[in-house]
């Protein structure tokens, strides 16, 4: 199988590798069978079942840290490693093309036709060109730099797994018909998506609704926004 990325998944979802355990951290490695299915599993699983290096792997769960697990990387730069380079270029454009893509900022969706296209490419091929690596990485410093300091790497990261978890708090204060938490989560969501933000009082107002989450997913910390 190929190891497409690692991501976020539901807390309940099982492991390929382990018949009835769940991956209770809420992140696994997303795994594509030859006809096409999706496996999910721990970094072990992803070993021994994937065809292709981890090093490549994009890694969209780094802005949420999960219990003593500690996540490194960064945004683009110089002085990334040069197997760094590719698995933070696809993270990125997965970002911006797929995972935000009903985010704005300034009014504006975050997708621009030169990063479609490299994306378009990409689900086609499965890879991408170190001219296509380096352009991507160039992207996102110009982003930073000229356009918005929320379009880097980190902040979007961020903005994914805030998205996570309060879509994952939803889902359980929904199932507890708390409609009090319903509601100041669904204002969070929407503020989120246009801002790619949330304001220090919206974080602290989302610290008593994560409660309601199961502990793997209520003690993991989130990074800050840029």
């Amino acid at each position: 199988m190929r190891i497409i990325k690692k991501d976020f998944v539901d807390e309940n979802t099982e492991s390929y590798c382990s018949k009835g355990h769940k991956l209770s951290s809420g992140t696994a490695y997303y795994m594509q069978a030859k006809d096409g299915t999706i496996y999910f599993g721990g970094k072990q699983c992803a070993e021994s079942n994937g065809r292709n290096s981890l090093k490549d792997v994009p890694d969209l769960t780094k802005s949420l840290v999960s219990l003593a697990t500690t996540n490194g990387g960064s945004g683009g730069g110089d002085k990334l490693a040069t197997d760094q380079k590719k698995s933070l270029a696809i993270s990125y454009l997965l970002l911006r093309e797929e995972l935000l893509h009903d985010f704005k900022l300034n009014g504006r969706p975050l997708s621009i036709p030169s990063l479609t296209n490299y994306y378009i490419s990409y689900q086609d091929i499965g890879d991408l060109s170190d001219q296509q690596i380096n352009h991507i990485l160039n992207i996102e410093k110009y982003s930073v730099n000229n356009i918005n300091s929320k379009l880097s790497l980190k902040n979007l990261s961020t903005c994914h797994a805030y998205k996570f978890i309060i879509e994952r708090t939803a889902a359980h204060l929904q199932q507890k018909n708390n409609i009090d938490g319903v509601t100041f989560i669904d204002s969070l969501i929407r503020y989120l998506k246009s801002h790619c933000h949330l304001t220090e009082e919206q974080v602290k107002g989302l610290d008593k609704w994560i409660q309601f989450l199961p502990i793997d997913l209520r003690k993991a910390k989130l990074k800050s926004f840029e």
